[in-house]
């Protein structure tokens, strides 16, 4: 088997992967709505890849490759908690992306102290938040949350 590839080791790495970090966080966040009703529930989320830039820096070390990464969250609840729902979806896009930050400065510091994998730290986070009515089961509703930023990592082939 070939070695692993460094956008892998950067989402799936067990101990330091984005997704596993990004799932432990979500499990933490969801167990602060254990005692309270249920007015949402949330999906798991979707992640896709987008662009995808390859450049070699002119001092001949590893090409360098920039992912653009999109992460999607699904809330669905009853039309009349939409407020809450938007409130909650808010919330939640803030602390993915302090997690997302955090991640990425912890990673960094591996490629300071190791030269793997992370080449730059994550410093902007863009999305958006999208309402949608359902009609069938009617008196439900979605949130959606995007967030997308760009890996820089170095190219191991």
């Amino acid at each position: 088997m070939t070695e692993q590839s460094n956008i892998r080791k950067l989402l799936c790495s067990p101990d330091l992967g984005l997704i596993p970090h990004i799932e432990r966080c979500l499990n933490d966040w969801l167990g602060t709505f254990a005692s309270q009703e249920n007015i949402f529930q949330l999906d798991p989320f979707d992640l896709e890849l987008g662009n995808c830039h390859t450049h070699r820096s002119t001092n001949g070390q590893k090409p360098i490759v920039t992912q653009s990464v999109s992460l999607k969250f699904m809330l669905t609840g009853i039309v009349e908690d939409k407020l809450k729902l938007f409130l909650l979806a808010s919330e939640l896009q803030n602390l993915i992306d302090t997690k997302i930050i955090d991640w990425s400065a912890m990673e960094r510091r591996q490629y300071d102290i190791h030269g793997i994998p992370l080449r730059q730290p994550i410093t902007k986070i863009e999305g958006k938040i999208n309402y949608e009515l359902a009609t069938d089961p009617s008196n439900t509703c979605y949130i959606t949350l995007h967030r997308q930023f760009d890996l820089a990592y170095a190219a191991n082939f």
